[in-house]
């Protein structure tokens, strides 16, 4: 379900979502354990560059592992199809009967991992029991930021639930993985320091992704974050000995080849 200002959207009810799901797994190229049912495990397998397929040739950060035979164009680009459904940008997690029938659905008639993008506000206890129970495996959580002013002015809502919520999900067994933006002079280094000790004071195995921000909608005064403030921001995560870090939206920030090149020497490559 998708909300936005232009419409244009289609609807899809449980029973669609299960036949759309029943045809991509005919489609799946490579099975991923339940614990690697994220976006952040995806680069252990595929760096979704697409050189074995557009040149012919692995890239040099290509892990290795896969047959070019496994690597498919999506609308996400390049990569293998992994046994996952994921469901991403609109969140409506605080009305969980939709994401409770579709994972029954599914886990009923497919072998399927379910995922779900959520920005947390939904995911009060009982909603977390529920979709545990109807078969939901992973989440890959969204935390704005670790102030609780700044976090009330991004998104009009507290985030002490928020702050909670690793440790709720992996002691009721879900895959976890935290995404935050990096927005200068907003949610900086210094921010994502804090969130990071947050999820490691839970488990430093938490993958942790830091998502370069750029400008759009009602931010469009605000700027995206350069190569040097991205690789302090790794490194200040990196103090909190929080393990699975990744730099994502390379795009965004990697403007040059002397950005590149910054970046390589300052970073582990298994960041990317």
């Amino acid at each position: 379900m998708v909300f936005q200002q232009r419409s244009g959207c289609a609807w899809y009810s449980p029973e669609d979502i299960l036949g759309k799901s029943m045809k991509y797994e005919t489609l799946v190229t490579f099975q991923e354990p339940r614990e690697k049912a994220t976006a952040r495990h995806a680069q252990d397998t595929c760096r979704c560059c697409g050189s074995c397929i557009t040149r012919r040739r692995r890239s040099g950060s290509c892990p290795g592992i896969l047959d070019p035979d496994a690597i498919l164009l999506s609308p996400q680009g390049f990569g293998p199809a992994r046994n996952i459904v994921a469901f991403t940008g609109g969140d409506v997690t605080c009305c969980p009967e939709f994401y409770e029938e579709c994972a029954r659905l599914i886990k009923t008639h497919t072998n399927l991992w379910v995922l779900i993008e959520t920005n947390g506000y939904g995911l009060t206890h009982q909603n977390l029991d529920r979709l545990q129970i109807s078969g939901v495996d992973a989440f890959w959580l969204d935390i704005k930021a670790h102030d609780a002013d700044k976090h009330k002015w991004l998104t009009g809502c507290s985030n002490a639930l928020i702050l909670q919520l690793p440790e709720q999900m992996l002691a009721r067994g879900f895959t976890l993985e935290v995404l935050s933006l990096y927005i200068p002079d907003l949610v900086d280094g210094d921010e994502l320091e804090k969130i990071a000790r947050e999820l490691s004071a839970v488990d430093a195995e938490i993958p942790f992704t830091i998502l370069a921000f750029f400008p759009e909608h009602r931010m469009k005064n605000f700027r995206s974050p350069t190569t040097e403030e991205m690789v302090d921001a790794y490194r200040r995560v990196t103090s909190t000995r929080l393990k699975n870090i990744r730099l994502g939206n390379l795009g965004v920030f990697v403007r040059s080849d002397e950005d590149l090149e910054y970046l390589m020497a300052n970073i582990d490559g298994n960041a990317l």
